[in-house]
């Protein structure tokens, strides 16, 4: 008997080593899979990263890449207006240089008529001091009209060489300052016209009526120039 309870307790204290043995064989175990799964996570979010820097920078590119077709078409659009603008211009430009050209045939005609005019009755023994004095303002309004056609011809070339190598905000300026000048032509000629109407007019009615008045108190045989009315230039 007390062999049997003497070897049951020998295999009890055998026995007693072998269970913590066991446990931390187990517990090592676990943190081996724990390290093999951290690791394995750590690589997939490493990946996940990867990916996700990788989509990040194919989304930049691919916004550069909008961005610069938007910029090319963009480019496109302002050269296709530029040349749009410029043909525009150069078709008003030509158009107000026909006009210059008018400027100068016409009033260089009425001056010349008018020079004319004032030695024919002057020959026929008239007056004509007042005549010439207005006719020297009449030249002065003809000449300002003459430097406003041609300030504006320079303003319209300005306008032309801005619209495509200027900034926009030069071009505006160039266009606003260009569109001023014809109603400052259209001014002008509208006032020599005028005086021309109400004074050059009425100085050759006074001129006629003076020459007539002498033709009547002159002897039969002296004869005299009268201002024919067909002589008077007409604007």
């Amino acid at each position: 008997m007390n062999k049997k309870i003497s070897l049951l307790a020998f295999t009890a204290v055998l026995a007693m080593p072998i269970v913590p043995a066991f446990a931390q064989v187990e517990t090592s175990t676990e943190r081996g899979q724990m390290r093999a799964e951290l690791k394995t996570q750590r690589q997939e979010n490493q990946v996940d990263r990867e990916e996700m820097k990788g989509q990040i920078q194919a989304n930049k590119a691919t916004m550069q890449a909008k961005r610069l077709e938007f910029q090319d078409k963009k480019e496109a659009m302002t050269q296709e207006r530029c040349k749009n603008l410029e043909t525009k211009i150069a078709t008003r430009t030509n158009r107000y240089q026909n006009n210059g050209s008018m400027i100068d045939k016409v009033y260089g005609n009425m001056q010349t008529r008018l020079s004319r005019l004032v030695a024919k009755i002057k020959t026929a023994g008239a007056d004509t001091t007042k005549l010439e004095a207005d006719l020297t303002i009449l030249a002065t309004k003809i000449a300002t009209l003459k430097t406003t056609q041609a300030t504006f011809m320079t303003a319209l070339q300005e306008t032309q060489a801005a619209a495509c190598g200027k900034s926009e905000g030069e071009f505006k300026g160039k266009m606003d300052q260009a569109r001023k000048v014809p109603a400052e032509i259209q001014a002008a000629r509208k006032d020599i016209k005028t005086f021309f109407q109400t004074t050059i007019k009425t100085d050759l009615q006074a001129i006629r009526k003076t020459l007539a008045e002498k033709k009547e108190v002159a002897a039969p045989a002296t004869t005299t120039t009268t201002v024919p009315a067909e002589a008077v230039p007409t604007l």
